[in-house]
C-alpha cells in the first residue's frame, strides 16, 4: 500500500475522513504502530516523507496496514504484508493479523509459510492451480503433500 508524503494522521483519514482520534489510536494499536507512532515528537502528526521514507520498512507497513483497519472491513487481503521487513517488524504484523482476524475474515496471500500458520483455513497453490487444501496441521501431517515439501525447502534455503 502506497504511503502519501503527509503526516500519519492524515494517510490513516484518506481511508475514513471521518475518524476521530480515537478510532485512529485504536487502529493504530490493532497494527502493533501505536507504540512506535508515540514515541515520535510529533506523533499523529509527523510527516513521513515520500512513500514513507522516514520510517523503517516494518513501521510503513504497520502504518499502511492501520488504514486498512480503520475502515472496519468485513474482509481484508493482505498481499504479501510481511515479505520485505526485519523479524521482529514481522512478528508485530503477525500479532496484528491474528487481533484482526477476531472481527474480519482475512486473505493472507504469502510465500512464507508461517506466514500462515494461525489461519483456519489453507488453499495451496501451484502454477494458478489449487493443488491442496485444509488446516495447517493436516497438510503439514500429510508426507506425499506439498505443503512440507515448501516448509523443507525454505528451511533449506
Amino acid at each position: 500500500s502506497q504511503l502519501f508524503n503527509t503526516s500519519i494522521r492524515e494517510n490513516l483519514l484518506w481511508s475514513k475522513p471521518e475518524a476521530c482520534d480515537k478510532d485512529i489510536w485504536e487502529a493504530c494499536r490493532m497494527a502493533n504502530a501505536e507504540q512506535f507512532i508515540r514515541e515520535l515528537p510529533e506523533k499523529l502528526d509527523t510527516v513521513m516523507g515520500d512513500r514513507g521514507i522516514r520510517l523503517s520498512g516494518g513501521q510503513r507497513q504497520r502504518i499502511a496496514l492501520a488504514r486498512a483497519i480503520i475502515r472496519k472491513p468485513d474482509l481484508l487481503i493482505l498481499d504479501e504484508a510481511t515479505s520485505s521487513i526485519d523479524t521482529d517488524s514481522e512478528k508485530k504484523i503477525h500479532e496484528s493479523i491474528d487481533n484482526l482476524a477476531i472481527e474480519t475474515t482475512i486473505v493472507v496471500i504469502a510465500h512464507r509459510l508461517h506466514t500462515i500458520r494461525n489461519a483456519d483455513y489453507i488453499y495451496v497453490l501451484e502454477n494458478g492451480k489449487f493443488i491442496e487444501e485444509g488446516t495447517f496441521s493436516k497438510l503439514t501431517k500429510n508426507p506425499k503433500g506439498k505443503l512440507p515439501a515448501m516448509i523443507l525447502d525454505q528451511v533449506i534455503k
